[in-house]
């Protein structure tokens, strides 16, 4: 009889540690699930399309290193205008101060944006039935840098940037 209460306590104990461990479990799980919603956050939030106004220079593409472009946002269209060439012989042929670079923006997500420029040259290109416009996958880096990419690559990591000028 003994042996048998001794037993019945100990599948009791067993039982016990066990629910402990299940709860134990379930709060952990809660608690990584909550972490991972939280840390997540930042990136799942809108990024306002207001952050394209300013202005802006391009870094990462070496004919057009160094030149800015300011973006102004004109009812619901953003424009950007060059207000800064390079030293580039190619781009002093083909663009000059006020010409319209980026001809749009557009959002495809709560954070990526489609942004549209003007090619250098884009008469001549027009001449031979040619595109006259890039677009690029764009995304906020920080609040002071945009990555362009193309097609599928990640415009977090790119090198081609607009880098905004601090006044």
């Amino acid at each position: 009889m003994g042996d048998t209460q001794h037993k019945l306590s100990s599948l009791a104990a067993r039982q016990k540690k066990l629910r402990t461990m299940k709860n134990i479990t379930k709060i952990i799980t809660t608690l990584m699930v909550i972490l991972l919603i939280f840390s997540c956050s930042e990136k799942l939030q809108k990024t306002a399309d207001d952050k394209f106004v300013g202005l802006w220079e391009i870094k990462g593409r070496t004919m057009f290193e160094g030149i800015q472009i300011e973006i102004v946002k004109d009812k619901n269209d953003f424009i950007g205008r060059i207000t800064k060439l390079n030293d580039n012989k190619f781009i002093k042929l083909f663009a000059d101060s006020n010409d319209v670079w980026v001809s749009g923006i557009s959002r495809t997500s709560n954070f990526t944006f489609k942004l549209t420029e003007k090619k250098i040259a884009k008469d001549l290109f027009a001449l031979y039935g040619q595109s006259t416009s890039q677009e690029f996958k764009v995304q906020f880096i920080d609040d002071n840098t945009i990555g362009l990419a193309n097609d599928n690559s990640d415009p977090t990591t790119s090198k081609v940037t607009y880098n905004r000028v601090l006044k």
